[in-house]
């Protein structure tokens, strides 16, 4: 019993080392009610846009700015889309810091949702120069058809965490390492990184 209780803390603290954080960006008509040349209304499933033109936005704002420090990246979850045929059309997400003048942005594209993906990332690793991302203050969902409409499930904030495994998977060279990333012995007992990959020792 008593090895099957360590076993099972062991596989737990395994899991919640490789866990990432999120944060939801609410998802109400009051938080992207920012929107330009289109109607946004809640539907079952989220949000619903439609453009009134050739492009129409929705979009929230973050009054003075948001601090991303630390966030690697936004995903915009699409639940559905319409009148987006023909070969120009695009869904696009793009976010502004409070100089209003320096963008970056993450497409949705036919291809991509031919390949059957429905979701588009904002990688805040590649921000562009002079991009301060300590002042984040708009984020947009930009369509391009004409008549185009599409639901949006979900917008979040994703860090995804650096462990002691990532790193001691790098310098293993036949040196067993716990899960916090100590060296030890073969009478170690429990969960061993090992040339990169866990093993239970009992």
């Amino acid at each position: 019993m008593k090895k099957i209780f360590s076993f099972v803390i062991a596989a737990l603290a395994a899991v919640s080392m490789y866990a990432n954080e999120y944060e939801q960006i609410p998802m109400t008509v009051e938080q992207w009610g920012w929107s330009y040349n289109c109607t946004v209304t809640a539907v079952e499933g989220g949000l619903q846009a439609v453009t009134k033109d050739a492009y129409g936005a929705m979009s929230t704002g973050w009054g003075e700015g948001k601090d991303l420090t630390g966030w690697d990246k936004i995903v915009v979850v699409v639940e559905s889309m319409e009148g987006c045929e023909g070969d120009w059309w695009k869904l696009q997400a793009w976010l502004n810091d409070t100089t209003d003048n320096v963008k970056m942005y993450g497409d949705l594209g036919k291809e991509a949702v031919d390949n059957e993906r429905n979701y588009l990332v904002l990688d805040l690793h590649q921000a562009a120069e002079g991009f301060d991302i300590t002042v984040a203050k708009q984020l947009a969902i930009q369509c391009q058809p004409i008549g185009g409409k599409f639901v949006v499930s979900q917008v979040y904030l994703e860090k995804e965490e650096a462990t002691a495994i990532d790193n001691v998977s790098v310098r293993n060279n036949g040196i067993r390492y716990n899960l916090l990333g100590q060296e030890v012995d073969e009478n170690y007992k429990g969960v061993v990184i090992l040339n990169g990959q866990k093993m239970i020792v009992r």
